[in-house]
């Protein structure tokens, strides 16, 4: 009896790390989920929240979208304006607290790079804001220093080789090393750098 309950409790619990027994693990329906949208492929990976959980209108995301930069001026920037500035690829993890992890290639523009483009040398912060309504948890966030000249510190674009979907944070999300997937934020809209 003992051994049958840690075999299925290992198969319950064993579809957050291994990715072929996903459709088992019940006991974290986090893990189970699958993301839609584009490339679903280089997006076949655990998320936290859905794009339709997040109450943003899809029109938001599309070609009028744009990423509102701030620092020493203020920039607004398009999608295509920004896959066209030098791209940066990183292998990183996002860790939620919901007891999952995965490791991804994320492909994008510097955050460094970002404040460079609003006259900011050298940024002691940076407020992320996403589309999310005001009140949402984890809608925004304050990264440190550290976090912004960090090399490895991204707005992510793409992921895997493919866009990001709609449910990884297209069209642009921040992924940052050694922190919490809770302060890697989908659906940018606005990054304002602090000196």
């Amino acid at each position: 009896m003992i051994g049958g309950s840690s075999v299925a409790v290992f198969l319950l619990t064993a579809g957050e790390t291994v990715r072929f027994l996903r459709p088992l693990a019940l006991l974290s329906p986090r893990a189970r989920s699958k993301p839609s949208g584009v490339d679903g492929e280089a997006n076949d990976f655990e998320i936290n929240k859905t794009f339709a959980a997040s109450g943003i209108e899809q029109s938001a995301t599309g070609g009028e979208w744009r990423l509102v930069l701030q620092g020493g001026w203020t920039l607004s920037l398009s999608r295509d304006e920004l896959l066209s500035m030098p791209q940066s690829t990183a292998v990183l993890p996002i860790a939620c607290v919901e007891g999952w992890s995965t490791v991804q290639r994320w492909s994008g523009v510097r955050l460094a790079y970002l404040a460079h483009l609003v006259g900011v040398e050298r940024a002691v912060s940076a407020f992320v804001d996403s589309l999310e309504k005001p009140g949402e948890p984890f809608r925004s966030v304050t990264l440190s220093a550290d976090q912004v000249w960090d090399p490895l510190s991204l707005l992510a674009l793409r992921v895997n080789g493919g866009d990001l979907s709609l449910d990884h944070g297209f069209p642009a999300r921040i992924v940052i090393p050694a922190a919490p997937g809770v302060h890697c934020t989908k659906w940018v809209s606005q990054i304002a750098f602090g000196t």
